[in-house]
């Protein structure tokens, strides 16, 4: 069944706002990275525990940030497929996706059939 009118401004609406939390999110881990890559080196390392610390946090802000950037741009992407017209279809088998799954995840490309194809032919060829 295809999305109304009002589905997709909502739709529409709610992926606006992660595009917003989202650049807001990297934007912060960007500001941290920089933050952290200018503090002052010149100081004598006395505590290694801590300079440990800092890279741990400095590492897991990174992975975030990148984790974010994947997001962002599966955000983006569904923002243009609603702009395209094709919002709301599998990419995979054309199907329409539920509307449940959208309000769940609604960036998803695909139907939770062709979802659960793709990543079983993954989990099939990683242990072959």
């Amino acid at each position: 069944m295809a999305l109304s009118k009002k589905d997709l401004e909502k739709f529409k609406k709610l992926l606006l706002a992660e595009k917003e939390r989202l650049i807001a999110s990297i934007s912060a881990a960007e500001h941290i990275s920089r933050t952290e890559a200018e503090g002052d080196h010149g100081q004598e390392i006395s505590d290694y525990a801590e300079i440990g610390t800092d890279n741990f946090f400095l590492e897991t802000t990174l992975s975030i940030a990148s984790n974010e950037s994947v997001r962002l741009r599966e955000v983006l992407d569904a923002l243009q497929r609603i702009e395209d017209n094709k919002y709301g279809i599998c990419e995979g088998i054309g199907k329409p996706i539920p509307k449940k799954r959208l309000e769940a995840i609604p960036y998803a490309r695909y139907c939770i059939e062709y979802q659960e194809q793709i990543e079983n032919e993954s989990a099939t060829h990683r242990y072959r």
